[in-house]
């Protein structure tokens, strides 16, 4: 599906990828990115590294562990880390930070300790909500959950590790599980994506210059034109908030349309706001052209529908025009195009399995094609176990994860071939697909229950680890490693940031707690409350949530289709399914000013003029996120709020 060319830079020499010192250098650093994220992101709610495609607190410590490699190997090159080592460190803690991401264990922990100490008298929710939940499942320990919540406490006592137990081991299983059947996914699509379509992976190009290219890059006096630019901007406004005397350079909010649109109709776009992040003009830059286009695009006239629904009075309508279930059905109407035009690559794949003619060279994969379909298929079916286990039904379960896994697919999909700097799907997970569908007066109380339960997972989906695990295939296929030892490298990175992750949660929420937190007790009540007002108060089918969804999903695989078939067809579906979202609120004109950057340079430079300024653009990126990286790092040490340049 991607035709733009001039998305390659060059991969790396092949190397050493995958070796000993680079994975347990990885595991090492894991529990203190963890906590700088879980401090950053939770506790002072600034600078969200995880809300962007390429993450910040992961990208900065391999540019310094690069920048320190260049020094060491001058005087032992012998012992110097190599580019694909570099590659796999930077691919492990990625890993990582999806799993203690803000759209995941993030959302779990303070969420499994909160029905129980939430519940009372007046809220009913011993009926309403305990009722129909596991207990094992989550925290029941008064003191415990005292100690979550208030903070001033620790986690290290032997009641509080004792209380902790059940729910830890049981979520610990979990998610292993679960992120297990989502890398048995992408082993199967690694070849289709990595070697025949030959897929860009632009957010994966930056990380891929500092591995292999950074001499080069340091020499640039573009880069560090744009480096002083772009860091100089975010170290002044950092000054500006900790000294208020000092003038502020407008960057994010520039322009607010609510100053300035107050009278209907149009306010009903109030809530627009024009910024310019200079780190994402950089990341835009390595977009094909087309997506750009499409992402402002369909964002312009996104809001040219609210404000002709707000004309027409029909705003009025509750949830229309049902943008996210738009957005929702668009990411399923995705992962069932990518299905479709991998269809004949996954009829080899069946072949292979059952060495039939015309089957496919699986010397190079991960794992044979059989075992990766059976343990892709056995994991899919101990997750539906589970959910039934927990009380929920065989069917719900099923539509449930099939919903889940075409999320997955459609964005890693959107990371593979496109690369936007941010992603997201706010609150449409299939729990509430299902739920529009049959309506919640047609459920049982047990299976809302096991919904609620899995609402930390599909609150939103800012960093999929689907996403970061393909393009940990794509690293060892770009450094000429195999994908059997990434594989395995994934699989250590997966038990390690899971128990980094919950540590840190535990720890820094045992100091701070979660309760007032500037998150709104940091998530924990959400799906809690959810699940009271669907037992206390069911609604039926909504009938035009639910048609939307198909009509976005629709609208996704015909602009897929035309994509496909007319060379000349430059709007892209990524465009149209991303346009309401949150990232692209904040992310519009950015793209707007990438997207004509890279059309001026290559149309009237070529694809020389393209390449030279690719390091003008990195710096740009590596600029906002040094000194950004900088500021989330002092504030989560003297426990003040500091500049954020994303969040």
């Amino acid at each position: 599906m991607n035709r733009d060319k001039n998305q390659e830079t060059t991969p790396p020499h092949e190397s050493k990828t995958v070796t000993f010192r680079s994975v347990a250098l990885a595991c090492g650093l894991m529990p203190l990115l963890a906590w700088w994220v879980v401090t950053a992101e939770l506790v002072w709610y600034q600078s969200h590294s995880t809300g962007l495609s390429l993450f910040f607190h992961v990208t900065v410590p391999v540019l310094f562990i690069a920048l320190a490699n260049l020094a060491w190997k001058q005087r032992y090159p012998a012992s110097a880390l190599e580019p694909g080592e570099l590659l796999t460190l930077y691919v492990l803690l990625s890993v990582a930070g999806a799993i203690c991401s803000h759209d995941f264990l993030q959302i779990l922990v303070p969420m499994i300790a909160y029905p129980d100490y939430a519940a009372n008298p007046h809220n009913r929710w011993e009926e309403l909500v305990l009722a129909h939940i596991p207990s094992w499942a989550i925290l029941t320990d008064r003191e415990a959950e005292t100690d979550l919540a208030i903070g001033n406490s620790t986690f290290y006592r032997w009641q509080i590790l004792r209380a902790w137990a059940t729910p830890l081991l049981f979520w610990f299983g979990f998610v292993c599980l679960l992120l297990l059947s989502l890398l048995f996914m992408n082993a199967i699509l690694r070849k289709q994506w990595t070697e025949r379509e030959r897929l860009t992976f632009p957010i994966l190009q930056i990380p891929i210059q500092i591995c292999s290219n950074l001499p080069n890059l340091l020499r640039s006096r573009g880069f560090w034109i744009a480096f002083v630019i772009a860091g100089g901007i975010d170290l002044w406004n950092g000054l500006h908030v900790l000294h208020p005397s000092l003038p502020m350079i407008p960057m994010i909010e520039a322009l607010r349309f609510q100053d300035y649109l107050i009278e209907q109709p149009w306010n009903a776009i109030a809530g627009t706001n024009l910024s310019v992040y200079l780190f994402a003009i950089g990341l835009i830059y390595f977009l094909p052209s087309d997506l750009a286009f499409s992402c402002w695009f369909f964002f312009l006239l996104y809001q040219f529908e609210l404000v002709l629904t707000s004309t027409l009075g029909v705003h009025d309508l509750p949830g229309f025009p049902f943008v996210r279930e738009q957005s929702a059905g668009g990411y399923l109407g995705l992962g069932i195009l990518t299905l479709w035009f991998s269809r004949g690559y996954l009829r080899q794949v069946w072949l292979t399995m059952w060495n039939r003619p015309g089957g496919l060279d699986e010397s190079g994969e991960a794992l044979r094609y059989r075992t990766s379909v059976f343990g892709f298929l056995l994991s899919f079916g101990l997750l539906i176990s589970v959910g039934v286990y927990m009380g929920a039904g065989i069917g719900a379960m099923t539509a449930f994860f099939v919903i889940f896994f075409l999320y997955g697919l459609a964005i890693a999909r959107i990371r593979a071939e496109l690369g936007p700097p941010a992603h997201d799907l706010y609150s449409t997970g299939p729990d509430v697909l299902i739920s529009n569908a049959v309506g919640t007066r047609s459920m049982d109380d047990s299976t809302k229950g096991v919904f609620a339960m899995f609402y930390w997972m599909n609150r939103g989906y800012r960093s999929h680890f689907a996403a970061h695990s393909m393009e940990g295939f794509k690293a060892a296929q770009a450094s000429g490693q195999s994908a059997r030892s990434m594989f395995f490298a994934i699989l250590i990175a997966i038990v390690v940031g899971t128990i980094s992750s919950f540590w840190a949660l535990l720890h820094s929420l045992h100091i701070h707690g979660y309760s007032g937190r500037l998150a709104g007790d940091a998530f924990a009540g959400e799906a809690w409350f959810r699940l009271s007002a669907w037992t206390d108060l069911p609604f039926p089918a909504r009938i035009g949530a639910t048609l939307a969804t198909v009509i976005g999903g629709a609208l996704t695989f015909l602009l897929g289709v035309l994509r496909r078939s007319f060379s000349w067809w430059v709007f892209h579906p990524v465009g149209y399914i991303t346009c309401s979202s949150w990232s692209m609120q904040k992310l519009w004109f950015s793209f707007f000013i990438g997207w004509a950057a890279r059309v001026c340079i290559t149309r009237y430079g070529g694809r020389s003029a393209y390449l030279a300024a690719i390091p003008f653009f990195m710096g740009l990126v590596l600029g906002e996120f040094v000194v950004g990286a900088f500021w989330s790092l002092y504030g989560c040490l003297t426990e003040q709020p500091v500049y954020q340049f994303w969040g």
